[in-house]
């Protein structure tokens, strides 16, 4: 029965999943260098291409040079109450 296949999939222990995928992926790029986290940031972006061509497009630009500017601000916050 095809509910059956869904409530197994949505039970699963998700968290637990999520630190397997974690873990494989921080020891792969351990083992391989960071060159590795390179090419698998590439993948991701071709993937991200090969769905939509026209990724990212002018709102997305803008909202990860406002996520980019206000993660500076908080790295610069964070440093300066360390120093105080």
């Amino acid at each position: 029965m095809i509910t059956q296949g869904i409530r197994e999939f949505m039970s699963r222990d998700w968290t637990a999943a999520r630190a397997a995928k974690d873990a494989y992926w921080h020891e792969r790029v351990a083992r391989l260098g960071p060159l590795e986290g390179w090419r698998i940031g590439d993948e991701l972006r071709r993937q991200a291409l090969a769905l939509n061509p026209s990724w990212p497009d002018e709102d997305d630009r803008y909202d990860d040079f406002v996520a980019h500017v206000r993660l500076s601000d908080l790295m610069r916050r964070a440093d300066s109450a360390r120093r105080a």
